[in-house]
């Protein structure tokens, strides 16, 4: 549940200033013994979100999220920084390879924690997504970014408690606004109190 509601929000953002975005697209199927040992290789094989436009007008990026919890006891002794790169360390090793190769990609590991932080390759990706949402918005990057972080570490706190919690009523989509229709500028200019 909180891997598939962080997906959809990504997704969301980039169906903004991408193209052709997707939400579990499937890969080509390749030749195992082409890559190296400890890739994933299947032909049933699925990344969670491919966009195109991110970095350049024609390159394709593959996304795929892991939402790890940083109190697990097998990460007790562990450092975030650690166990951020650990986790992208894996997701890079099963599909790094086969994005570059294959696909003819590039690849983006989403690591997030249920505490609210964010790997250092999704720290990028979200700068990178918030220059492009601020450019065609014509909006403060700063508050793009704001945002970007909030919307994530929200849906991250709502999965969480939905866990803890568990679902009283049958399951409906979040009733949210498109992003495409909110206003990034969410505090108002200082001038509008000046008249009170």
């Amino acid at each position: 549940m909180r891997h598939d509601n962080v997906r959809d929000v990504e997704a969301e953002f980039l169906d903004e200033v991408c193209r052709g975005v997707e939400t579990e697209p499937g890969l080509l199927p390749v030749d195992p013994e082409n890559f190296e040992k400890g890739a994933i290789t299947g032909d049933m094989a699925r990344l969670d979100i491919v966009a195109t436009g991110l970095f350049g007008n024609m390159e394709k990026t593959y996304f795929d999220v892991r939402v790890t919890h940083p109190n697990a006891p097998s990460y007790y002794e562990m450092t975030e920084e650690r166990l951020y790169a650990l986790n992208e360390k894996e997701k890079n090793d099963d599909y790094l390879e086969r994005c570059l190769q294959s696909e003819k990609a590039g690849f983006i590991p989403l690591v997030y924690s249920t505490t609210g932080g964010t790997g250092p390759a999704c720290e990028e990706y979200h700068k990178r997504l918030a220059l492009l949402l601020s450019s065609k918005r014509r909006d403060s990057y700063a508050s793009v970014l704001n945002h970007i972080r909030t919307r994530v570490r929200f849906t991250v706190l709502k999965s969480i408690v939905m866990g803890i919690r568990g679902v009283r009523k049958k399951s409906t989509k979040y009733r949210t606004t498109p992003t495409s229709l909110l206003s990034f500028e969410l505090i108002p200019d200082m001038k509008s109190y000046e008249c009170m």
